[in-house]
């Protein structure tokens, strides 16, 4: 049996297996492993490296079964399948996205929680999506991971919630658009709508959806009876929250309803206080608890109808405009 102090210095170190991880991926060597280039000397060539140090790179990934190998070949294991750009169900960007700037604003948390404010704009000088907007490598990477995330996340959104009776449905600030196109396989005569910023929809993929490019904090266009807020609230501080709520008003008709999809605190036993210090450390924001997300809804005119849970960790909060 490992000791306690043991099991703490074991503990102390974990993040160089992600770090080790994490630089396989942004080298693209699970890629080349997949691809059939998969020698010391042609992983070398490929990512332009020494081989006395490419190897000490390896053979880590070796170490914690990130790769195996045989007569000099390495091979991908279950793990480092997922982290190829190949697989459909790719988490390579997601592995990506944590050990860069997130990284670093943990890495000064010190800060925020001793401030209340953002390591991250400490460190860089703007906030987080402001960063983004300029930066096309990180804005593509950082949502490509959001999407990864998202289609585990919403492929029942169909199962729980019932669409049929809603004319028309919009993912307000929906990234690359996994959820809204999750609703419209199954109801393809519905007029499904993305709306996002226009350097974000560039980006996206998805088929049959209409793009309606915009700013949440300026003014959501009327076009559905259904708005979706899926994972946005979380990012912002209340008083934002309640100006993108209040746009959502605007934007719906009478009866209209609104779908809030988040992590409720006060529904998950370890109160999602890891995401919570990430948000802070981020984003000067939170993760909230369902009154505290119906207190958003009142002060924005909205009424609160029920919630839903969607699966182990997020819950739907339904509300309408009277």
């Amino acid at each position: 049996m490992i000791s306690t102090k043991n099991k703490l210095k074991g503990f102390f170190t974990e993040h160089w297996k992600y770090m080790t991880v994490n630089t396989a991926c942004r080298l693209n060597i699970f890629d080349f492993v997949e691809a059939g280039q998969n020698t010391l000397e042609q992983i070398s060539e490929k990512i332009n490296g020494d081989e006395r140090f490419v190897i000490l790179l390896l053979n880590a990934l070796v170490q914690i079964d990130f790769l195996k190998v045989d007569k000099a070949k390495y091979k991908l294991t279950n793990e480092s399948e997922y982290l190829t750009g190949s697989n459909p169900e790719s988490l390579k960007n997601a592995c990506i996205l944590w050990g860069l700037e997130h990284l670093n604003a943990w890495q000064n948390l010190e800060y925020s929680v001793r401030t209340g404010m953002p390591s991250f704009e400490h460190l860089y000088g703007e906030a987080f999506f402001d960063y983004l907007k300029n930066k096309p490598d990180k804005l593509r990477n950082y949502h490509k991971a959001m999407f990864e995330y998202a289609k585990d996340d919403y492929k029942n959104i169909c199962n729980v919630i019932d669409f049929s009776g809603y004319h028309g449905i919009m993912d307000v600030g929906g990234g690359l658009g996994a959820l809204i196109s999750e609703i419209k396989k199954l109801h393809l005569e519905k007029h499904c709508y993305l709306f996002e910023k226009p350097e974000v929809l560039k980006l996206s993929e998805i088929a049959e959806i209409d793009f309606i490019p915009g700013d949440f904090f300026a003014e959501i266009p009327i076009t559905a009876d259904c708005l979706i807020l899926s994972r946005v609230l979380h990012d912002w501080d209340n008083e934002k929250a309640i100006k993108i709520l209040q746009n959502v008003f605007s934007a719906i008709p009478t009866n209209g309803e609104v779908l809030i999809i988040e992590n409720l605190t006060d529904k998950i036993s370890n109160k999602a206080s890891l995401l919570s210090l990430n948000m802070l450390a981020m984003c000067k924001s939170f993760e909230r608890t369902a009154d505290e997300y119906i207190q958003l809804l009142s002060a924005s005119g909205l009424e609160y109808l029920e919630t839903i849970k969607l699966n182990d960790l997020q819950y739907i909060i339904k509300a309408k405009k009277q």
